[in-house]
């Protein structure tokens, strides 16, 4: 390649455009472009760690405020995590972390429907493709949850299963699977934050079937657990007046418009933290008085 060429190349070749006749798309600066990335894996961090309630909102400036950003990498963030259903962006209003009510059952059972699918296939490769580390995370994940269902301590038993969900799917080594997977569970457990279920299923023992088959590398019976304790869950979401608000849903609902004000844990959040590391402030995932943090005697998330 000639000196030439490699200028015109650098400096964005605008012909094929001007011979479609249409204009070339903006180039976005790399600097930008990295602050957005960072913005948004802190954010979708902060979001699937269920530390921001339903209803609450994001204000754009207080995240940029607090990151030190300019409100465009913050805007550009919460679009792509609009996208994956993971916000909600209002004309006028800005962007809010979605509340689903026993109103919304359908959205519910199609989001879990979608997981009935997907999960099962994440244990199935889970189980092929593991290591000794990620089995003992898994197992880390298990303890805590019986541990905290022993303590009738809800909020870490809700904050272990979310952590053993995200580490067998983390297993799978299957980055479309996990980021398509993902947002799924998060939608469902935040869903089981404003509502409960009256009578559901036992969702600890099946996981330790679960794990017991990817520690023996049997995808197959991972795979088939996992189907067969979703296929449950399905059902009794099926069950007429089964599902009802929770005392969170409640209160979430009772504020104007079903929303929240603006979140105070936005003034916590620090870029430094690393690339998706989530905030300071010492509060564990999904703790405090974050999505997760509901007091006792909330459901297990599925």
């Amino acid at each position: 390649m000639s000196a030439g060429q490699e200028a015109e190349r650098t400096s964005g070749d605008s012909r094929p455009y001007r011979i479609l006749g249409v204009m070339p798309p903006p180039r976005r600066p790399a600097a930008t472009a990295t602050v957005e990335k960072r913005v948004f894996d802190l954010l979708n961090a902060e979001i699937l760690g269920l530390r921001l309630g339903p209803g609450e909102h994001i204000v754009t400036e207080a995240v940029a405020e607090a990151l030190g950003v300019s409100r465009l990498p913050v805007r550009e963030a919460l679009r792509s995590l609009a996208g994956r259903g993971l916000v909600e962006l209002h004309a006028h209003r800005g962007a809010f972390i979605p509340r689903l009510g026993p109103e919304d059952l359908d959205r519910i059972v199609e989001t879990v429907e979608a997981r009935a699918r997907l999960e099962p296939w994440a244990a199935e490769l889970a189980a092929e493709r593991h290591d000794a580390d990620q089995l003992a995370a898994l197992d880390r994940a298990l303890e805590q949850g019986f541990d905290a269902l022993e303590r009738r301590a809800r909020p870490e038993a809700n904050r272990a299963h979310r952590e053993f969900l995200r580490t067998l799917t983390l297993m799978s080594g299957h980055a479309t699977l996990i980021e398509v997977l993902e947002p799924l569970q998060y939608r469902t457990m935040l869903a089981f934050v404003s509502v409960v279920m009256t009578a559901e299923p036992e969702g600890w023992a099946s996981h330790r079937i679960v794990r017991d088959a990817v520690a023996d590398r049997d995808g197959a019976a991972a795979s088939a657990e996992l189907s067969r304790h979703l296929a449950e869950v399905l059902d009794a979401l099926r069950v007429p007046g089964n599902v009802v608000p929770s005392v969170i849903g409640r209160a979430a609902a009772g504020g104007r418009g079903g929303r929240r004000p603006a979140s105070r844990r936005l003034k916590a959040l620090r870029l430094d933290e690393g690339d998706g590391g989530g905030a300071v402030g010492g509060e564990g995932a999904g703790g405090g008085k974050g999505a997760a943090g509901g007091g006792q005697g909330e459901p297990e998330r599925h």
